[in-house]
């Protein structure tokens, strides 16, 4: 098989049409569960005039900005009601659109007084995801659900990507900015101490903090966690890879919460790898 056919295989294949609206489903109730965590975020728009004048009229216009606080939670009830609705398949393709686009509009509002970006959030990837998904066909029917029902792969290896490019990008980074001076004893170190001094108990007592005084143990967590994020985007394309680095994937999340306190968010999302025709059909 030539390359020019194996990338048109993977992105132009049919794949289980129960894999996509499993796919809607995962991003929706990521997103909602996340838009639940944050009460009343339009609130932001109430702070003093003096917390807002580093944001420009550029970066208003980016993200639709200038309604009154009225209009705004008017527009966050909204994006509750239609990430329900995409998450149970109700009008998905409808639904998923406008969940998409109020998720980028509302992305920005816990970082944009004092940053241009809204990463590192939590809501791109849903807010992405959701956009591409209310284009993919066959989604309007229950029918999705039945065994043997097929859809274009297009929309989940599209959002399969972008998850992939967090992980590649993250490994990236850090030999960009640092090299090999990241993946070193001493810099992991500096990072479990660092990160568990916002512990409400004693950080002394933390398990980030434990670890510190292990050599070896944070040699492991430094190229261990390099290697994943830089060999993750395998995933995509091979099947064993999914099988071992799904796994490590999740134990690298855990350590993460554990010793570093960083919670990645769209940890749950992991599950747009799983093939849920096969599983189905080895069950």
């Amino acid at each position: 098989m030539t390359a020019r056919e194996r990338w048109d295989g993977f992105w132009h294949a049919p794949t289980p049409a129960r894999n996509l609206a499993i796919a809607r489903i995962l991003l929706a109730g990521t997103a909602l569960w996340m838009v639940l965590s944050r009460v009343d975020l339009p609130s932001v728009l109430a702070y003093p005039a003096e917390m807002w004048t580093g944001v420009g009229a550029a970066r208003r216009a980016r993200f639709f900005l200038g309604a009154p606080l009225v209009g705004e939670r008017v527009l966050y009830a909204a994006l509750h009601a239609t990430l329900v609705a995409a998450l149970c398949g109700i009008y998905p393709r409808v639904s998923c659109f406008a969940s998409g686009l109020l998720l980028y509009h509302f992305a920005p509002f816990e970082t944009i007084i004092r940053s241009p970006n809204p990463y590192l959030r939590g809501m791109t990837i849903p807010a992405l995801g959701l956009l591409i998904v209310s284009f993919a066909p066959r989604m309007e029917t229950w029918r999705v659900f039945a065994r043997g029902s097929q859809a274009p792969a297009w929309p989940l290896r599209l959002v399969q990507v972008l998850l992939c490019q967090i992980y590649f990008f993250a490994g990236y980074a850090k030999l960009v900015t640092s090299g090999l001076a990241w993946p070193t004893v001493e810099n992991v170190r500096r990072y479990l101490l660092l990160l568990n001094q916002g512990l409400s108990n004693a950080p002394a007592g933390s398990l980030g903090y434990a670890l510190a005084d292990v050599p070896w143990a944070c040699a492991l967590l430094a190229w261990g966690g390099l290697v994943l994020e830089l060999v993750f985007p395998l995933v995509l394309v091979s099947r064993a890879a999914r099988l071992i680095l799904l796994p490590l994937a999740v134990l690298f999340h855990v350590a993460n919460g554990l010793l570093f306190r960083i919670f990645f968010q769209n940890v749950f999302l992991l599950l747009l790898f799983v093939d849920w025709e096969r599983r189905r059909s080895s069950s």
